[in-house]
């Protein structure tokens, strides 16, 4: 749930304080809310820098005939933006734990799922994917639940994960064809 949509349930009027996180959302900007004995008393934004490797780890997923979403629990304004920069196919934002578990068993109607997470919060989406696949600078849990464990924390380490598996399934095709063919 968006942090505005909080501060208004809990009774605290944004009042000019209503604009700012508008244009904070624009530019792939999540707004944080402080109130003071129930008075708004600061908007600030926070964003997590988008690294160099990530756009090429993308363009390499779809060049694979691989769909990519993001799952999140960051302000959907702003996961739009990001998602629009980075050519990413489908936005699940404003989600807890439990709702990236529900948001995959919706994309897995579109057919198996791979999920990609570091943190505490990705662990049961980790562990429900069809492979789950953590990032290796991430957290224990999230490492614990997931399938993969990928030592680096570039995005590219996915599109390898993904390469070599295909190799070796194309390999052992190959084994199983020869040895059938020899027997």
């Amino acid at each position: 749930v968006g942090a505005d949509r909080l501060m208004v349930r809990e009774g605290i009027d944004l009042g000019a304080l209503a604009a700012p996180p508008k244009a904070m959302a624009e530019q792939g900007q999540t707004p944080l809310y402080a109130a003071i004995d129930g008075q708004i008393a600061a908007v600030i934004s926070v964003a997590d820098r988008i690294k160099p490797s990530t756009p090429l780890a993308i363009k390499a997923l779809h060049q694979m005939g691989l769909k990519v979403a993001m799952v999140t629990g960051d302000n959907a304004e702003t996961a739009q933006v990001i998602a629009r920069a980075l050519g990413i196919d489908h936005v699940v934002a404003e989600v807890l734990p439990d709702g990236k578990v529900n948001a995959l068993t919706t994309l897995r109607q579109g057919g198996q799922i791979a999920f990609v997470g570091d943190g505490i919060n990705d662990a049961p989406a980790l562990a429900s994917a069809d492979v789950g696949i953590a990032i290796g600078t991430g957290t224990d849990v999230a490492i614990e639940a997931a399938d993969v464990v990928l030592m680096s924390g570039e995005l590219t380490g996915v599109v390898n994960a993904f390469e070599i598996s295909r190799a070796t399934m194309r390999n052992i095709r190959q084994n199983l064809f020869w040895a059938f063919g020899y027997n």
